[in-house]
């Protein structure tokens, strides 16, 4: 009832599907998203990490992309490993303040590197300290002084690994508990006011972790 709800919602601007074995991110792992400028919760439609898998659509249709509010971070892991760095894709309706985010790389969701900033869509190189990366973390960084009330922070619509496919190979990179299964409750939808935690009763605490449930 709650899933169909959301999709009665949400079908309006349905986002790209992962891509498998193609270049585009494929599983959220974590989302810990922010709040808009006024402190108030972000809106359902631009709250679904799911829409950051996949092609981006590069549009500004709401559903189509994920705010990470002020502060907010987003996960992702790649099927294929990242040689190259990345190209991360944000959706804005200019003209607007630029809307800036930090890109950490990681081989195994443990162990992360900087990779730099992007402001609006942009791309980072891969940090040399890591041959072969399957997991990407974007965090805003957004100054809050320049944007009105209701602006939320970067809007992440797709995430591209950049230079040739390639695979972990040393030892300390492996995480052998890893899957493709998503770290946070995706089941739990409900409309504007939803919670997509299991306990979690606060819309403001926003975590899409499996031990910490978030909206």
């Amino acid at each position: 009832m709650v899933a169909s709800l959301f999709s009665t919602i949400a079908s309006p601007a349905m986002a790209a599907s992962p891509d498998g074995l193609g270049p585009w991110a494929d599983v959220v792992k974590k989302f810990d998203q922010g709040k808009m400028n006024n402190g108030q919760p972000i809106k359902a439609l631009r709250s679904n990490p799911e829409a950051a898998l996949g092609v981006a659509e590069e549009d500004t249709v709401e559903g189509h992309f994920v705010s990470l509010g002020f502060g907010g971070q987003l996960t992702l892991k790649f099927k294929n490993g990242i040689s190259g760095g990345v190209f991360v894709v944000e959706s804005t309706n200019l003209p607007y303040p630029s809307e800036t985010a930090k890109i950490e790389i990681s081989p195994n969701g443990k162990k992360w590197v900087n990779a730099g900033r992007v402001t609006r869509t942009g791309s980072v190189s891969q940090p040399k300290e890591v041959k072969c990366a399957h997991y990407i973390r974007i965090t805003d960084t957004s100054d809050k002084a320049i944007f009105e009330p209701t602006s939320d922070g970067f809007d992440v619509d797709g995430v591209k690994a950049q230079g040739s496919i390639c695979k972990k190979e040393d030892d300390e990179d492996r995480d052998d508990h890893d899957n493709d299964h998503h770290d946070y409750d995706h089941d739990n939808k409900k409309d504007d006011n939803y919670n997509w935690g299991h306990n979690n009763n606060d819309n403001n605490n926003r975590n899409y972790s499996s031990d910490r449930n978030r909206h």
